[in-house]
């Protein structure tokens, strides 16, 4: 009994070690990635007070988005993306220099879709009545969300951030060969999933999938060829390093002043 809690010490101790040392690589990437959804949350909801005092365009295709039909399934990817959105850049931070291009080619792109949200605000047609008006569990679901998320006019469609950040998520370890090929391959398969259900939920017409795919291919590009997130990478490089001088310092005394006891 003795020597099987042994065991088990020896194993939580290992554990922690381990999640240290991750945490001790990846820490920069976990708080990046947060200020990213909190920026995105921030786009979304905090630019439609100033979204209706202007014009509101309708995108539409007609022929194409209006025949566009409403699958349900594709609410799953569509929900499960703010999880993925999490998870898939902190995958992409073994390269920081390319993760530190990554993360301002995503804060550019932020900063751009604000200012088209707040002075040309788009919207979409979705089927709310007919979905409220159901006896259908799922269906009634599906319209108290699109009630939840914007009601009868949406604002925020153009370009869809919904697809911007899932095609950012694909960039970011597209090509990268220390990642698995694995998860490369489960990202994209993701990544799709959302894009395509961007329009099989009705929350987006097809223009605004493919201008939010088309501003993170540019401006990832722009951010990657000309390095501009080099001085974050070096600020990052700066704060780490002072965290480890600390750490040792405390290290060493621990180990010049042992317990007493």
């Amino acid at each position: 009994m003795k020597q099987n809690n042994q065991v088990n010490a020896t194993e939580k101790v290992a554990f922690k070690d381990k999640f240290k040392a991750w945490l001790a690589r990846y820490g920069y990437a976990v708080i990046l990635t947060a200020i990213v959804l909190l920026v995105d949350c921030i786009v979304y909801w905090l630019t439609r007070p100033i979204a209706r005092n202007f014009k509101v365009h309708d995108f539409t295709i007609v022929g194409f988005d209006d025949k566009v039909p409403l699958v349900k399934i594709f609410f799953i990817p569509y929900l499960l993306s703010y999880a993925y959105w999490f998870v898939a850049p902190i995958i992409a931070a073994k390269n920081r220099k390319r993760f530190c291009n990554w993360f301002i080619a995503v804060m550019i792109s932020f900063l751009i879709t604000a200012i088209i949200y707040c002075f040309m605000p788009t919207t979409i047609s979705r089927p709310i009545d007919e979905m409220l008006a159901s006896d259908n569990p799922i269906d009634k679901f599906i319209g108290n969300f699109y009630m939840f998320d914007g009601g009868y006019v949406p604002f925020g469609c153009f370009p869809s951030i919904h697809c911007l950040l899932s095609a950012f998520c694909y960039i970011s370890v597209r090509g990268q060969k220390n990642i698995s090929f694995v998860n490369r391959v489960g990202i994209l398969i993701m990544d799709i999933l959302i894009l395509l259900a961007t329009q099989f939920t009705k929350q987006h017409y097809i223009v605004d999938l493919i201008s939010a795919v088309f501003l993170a291919e540019i401006t990832f590009f722009i951010c990657n060829k000309f390095n501009l997130g080099g001085k974050l990478e070096k600020l990052i490089d700066k704060i780490e390093n002072k965290i480890k001088l600390r750490f040792g310092e405390k290290t060493e005394k621990n180990i010049e002043t042992p317990n007493q006891n």
